[in-house]
């Protein structure tokens, strides 16, 4: 038996790199506020914030702008308290800042799913094509700065970790009493490792480094990399199952497709290789540090219900509070089930699962 390993954003958290989209935003909206400061104004294609008309900005007027106080910032200026104006001229961005506190890359993805269908809902034929298209744009623009942004940190990283835990963990054996749709007589390392990369940056490659050398293993970014080096980065929706995503095709509008993932995937051989990993033999699950949102709702229910995945492992987040993910991650995992059957033998059960270690610096 094999095993496919899924790596999501939650493994580079854990590395401290900040790459949660609240740490993106803060980071943006940073940078727009020291614009303020040298030129009393700033303005891109998704925002435009201004000094109010009959004021004069001093630098006083604000706390030093710093990504740690950008966001309570902007929320002030919104209040229409302060002598600053901002404009959204993304309604993707304008109703992500609104969820801001809670938001993850998988909730961003939905919800530019959404704006597209309210877009399209709103404006008739005529006005239809260049309002998706000015939406496309405004996307376009944030991948932009994202990847801007995550370069910056990933210049920034020492992978400076003890990696053994983790290691251990992705080249354990697999156990009988993990496996109920197929029989084990006793425990058997896995054939081969698969490492499902949905992170664009390269925090996992010295740990894919030590784990070929133990296992036969294969590293797929399957959302590309920042140096396109494995593809372009992929960023978008990917629940073709959604009801919604059927009005799309039944339009003649293929501005409607530039960002679902399916044709993204097409453009380099990362879908292609995984899919033939998932058809050549049987395969246990690993999942680090990925939500399993419906953003990636089509890829999943292919991995999860495939015959060939006898066993889902979670391996979840504990938190500083003393509580954990595992549940909320069954529930998203459920979503990805139409056999809710099948999900219930496949899910690993919580006394048969473990905490994801946290990577721990050499030097401490």
């Amino acid at each position: 038996m094999n095993r496919l390993i899924i790596i999501g954003n939650g493994f580079d958290l854990a590395h401290g790199i900040k790459t949660s989209y609240k740490d993106f935003i803060a980071h943006y909206f940073s940078n727009a506020m020291r614009c303020i400061y040298l030129s009393n104004g700033y303005h891109d294609e998704l925002i435009e914030i201004h000094v109010k008309s009959g004021h004069a900005f001093y630098h006083n007027h604000l706390d030093p702008i710093t990504p740690e106080n950008s966001i309570d910032t902007i929320k002030q200026i919104l209040t229409g308290k302060t002598i600053l104006h901002l404009q959204f001229k993304s309604i993707l961005l304008k109703k992500s800042f609104e969820k801001i506190d809670k938001l993850n890359w998988v909730d961003l993805e939905i919800e530019y799913f959404n704006t597209l269908l309210a877009t399209k809902h709103a404006f008739g034929k005529d006005n239809q094509l260049e309002e998706i298209k000015k939406v496309n744009k405004q996307l376009d623009s944030l991948k932009e700065k994202l990847i801007e942004y995550l370069k910056k940190q990933q210049s920034t990283f020492s992978n400076g970790f003890i990696k053994n835990n983790l290691v251990g963990c992705f080249t354990e054996s697999i156990n009988p009493h993990e496996v109920v749709t197929t029989e084990l007589e006793e425990s058997q390392l896995p054939k081969s490792l698969f490492f499902l990369n949905f992170n664009y940056t390269s925090t996992f490659e010295n740990y894919y480094d030590i784990c070929r050398k133990k296992i036969a293993s294969d590293l797929d970014y399957i959302h590309g990399s920042l140096d396109g080096v494995h593809g372009e980065p992929v960023f978008g929706f990917g629940d073709e199952l959604d009801k919604n995503y059927l009005e799309f095709e039944d339009e003649k509008n293929n501005e409607l497709f530039r960002h679902i993932k399916s044709f993204e995937y097409l453009k380099n051989k990362n879908y292609y290789r995984l899919i033939r990993f998932i058809e050549s033999n049987d395969y246990q699950v690993q999942i680090y540090g990925h939500s399993c949102g419906l953003s990636d709702r089509t890829m999943l229910n292919q991995i999860f219900e495939h015959e060939n995945c006898k066993s889902i492992k979670i391996f979840y987040h504990h938190r500083e509070d003393g509580t954990n993910d595992y549940t909320e991650k069954t529930y998203e995992i459920s979503r990805h089930f139409k056999d809710k059957g099948m999900m219930r033998k496949k899910v690993v059960p919580f006394d048969y699962s473990q905490e994801m270690p946290q990577p721990n610096r050499v030097n401490k």
